[in-house]
């Protein structure tokens, strides 16, 4: 069953002019790790409002699996839904519930939350790109590598986020954590099992789940459909067929699951965000700004800081005195919401907690979020304005998000 009132209600509470803001508080993407940890009898942080799962058989769980589809949000499962049997069934049976991403709406950001409970505005990755000035690094967050495709020298790859992922502290309460990822490695306190092909899924999937012992925390990351947004947009074939593709392999991923298993699961679809498709022959090229090329400050081998944040969610790192001028020329020429540092503060943007030093070094003295386009430094990466789907802003179509949630069991 799809919640539309409470997507509507999220609309009309935290829109503004078309910038749909977190809902930090109540349902948003950041408080399911919490509600996977209370469903288990243990605590990892805030929780979703109970509603979220009225009406849902959680009595007698032993496991909750998570299955998060990159990128596949509240308006592109509505879309989607029609044109996938199991899409259509899962709908039907679940409870969906929307919820809005965090600030920035992307994955480094996004994922790191899920893993560790924490808000950007705690663990400080505010983008894909990052450049933290007090380690004199600019990085990729999720690869932790610089633009020559080099691990960073000046900090470590413990030293990427500002917080502890959930899952020692889980392991003490009793809860088991198995990933089933297309990575080697996952975090501390989560045994990896690693699947290379989407016809790997399944095999791991049974594996990871029947490698538990008691009460688990099983999640399985899937980034194809996120792949495809990004490539040629939410309304293409060859989006539909992604979805159609990953969906038929979680159906029979979850079909390999034995009766006494599905009984005692919880199962858990959600997505990171959404996306919105722009276009890229409308697609901002800021390093045509000269001003702005002008105003950014340099790194310490004197080139300008043009890589933080990404082509929706853009930290504009800039020489002392030039902050509100840019600010303000941006405000006027772009179809954007433009923060000062000050201002992001104040509207609790990156979360509604005590911000950490490390997130407060990486925020940029701007934050650009156009309306509907992407803008990035298109003389250095070009390719990323040729994206269609992007997401890391703040429109609806890329904030909105879901999880739906329904006994394994009842699945039929």
């Amino acid at each position: 069953m799809l919640r539309t009132d409470v997507a509507a209600s999220l609309r009309d509470r935290f829109e503004d002019d078309g910038y749909l803001f977190p809902d930090y508080d109540g349902y948003c993407f950041s408080n399911l790790p919490g509600s996977v940890a209370s469903l288990l009898d243990a605590a990892a942080g805030r929780t979703l409002p109970a509603d979220t799962f009225d009406g849902v058989d959680t009595d007698g769980i032993e496991t909750v699996l998570v299955v998060l589809v990159d990128g596949f949000g509240w308006t592109q499962w509505q879309r989607e839904r029609e044109h996938h049997a199991f899409l259509d069934r899962l709908t039907d049976t679940a409870r969906v519930t929307p919820l809005t991403s965090i600030y920035p709406s992307e994955t480094a950001a996004a994922i790191t939350t899920f893993h560790t409970g924490a808000l950007p505005a705690e663990h400080g990755v505010v983008g894909w790109n990052v450049h933290d000035p007090g380690f004199e690094e600019t990085f990729e967050a999720l690869p932790f590598l610089t633009k020559e495709g080099v691990p960073p020298t000046g900090l470590g790859p413990d030293e990427v986020f500002d917080a502890d992922a959930i899952y020692p502290a889980l392991s003490e309460q009793g809860v088991e954590a198995h990933h089933v990822v297309p990575f080697d490695e996952t975090y501390e306190g989560a045994t990896a099992h690693t699947y290379g092909a989407l016809d790997e899924l399944p095999g791991q999937l049974r594996t990871a789940v029947d490698a538990a012992d008691g009460r688990s925390y099983c999640f399985c990351y899937i980034p194809h459909v996120d792949h495809e947004g990004h490539r040629t947009g939410t309304r293409s074939d060859a989006y539909r067929d992604t979805v159609a593709e990953v969906f038929d392999v979680l159906e029979r991923s979850l079909a390999g699951l034995d009766d006494e298993t599905r009984e005692g699961t919880l199962l858990l679809v959600t997505a990171d965000h959404g996306h919105v498709d722009t276009d890229p022959e409308r697609n901002v090229n800021l390093d045509e700004d000269a001003a702005l090329v002008d105003a950014l400050e340099r790194d310490r081998k004197g080139e300008r800081v043009r890589f933080a944040g990404s082509p929706r969610n853009v930290q504009l790192h800039l020489q002392r005195g030039r902050v509100e001028a840019t600010a303000d020329r941006l405000a006027s020429s772009l179809d954007a919401r433009v923060y000062t540092q000050e201002q992001v503060l104040e509207a609790q943007l990156f979360g509604d907690v005590k911000s950490s030093e490390t997130f407060l070094r990486r925020l940029g003295d701007v934050t650009l979020t156009h309306r509907e386009l992407g803008t990035w430094w298109g003389d250095h990466e070009a390719e990323e304005l040729s994206l269609v789907g992007m997401h890391g802003g703040l429109h609806p179509e890329e904030m909105l998000t879901e999880v739906a949630a329904v006994r394994l069991a009842e699945l039929s």
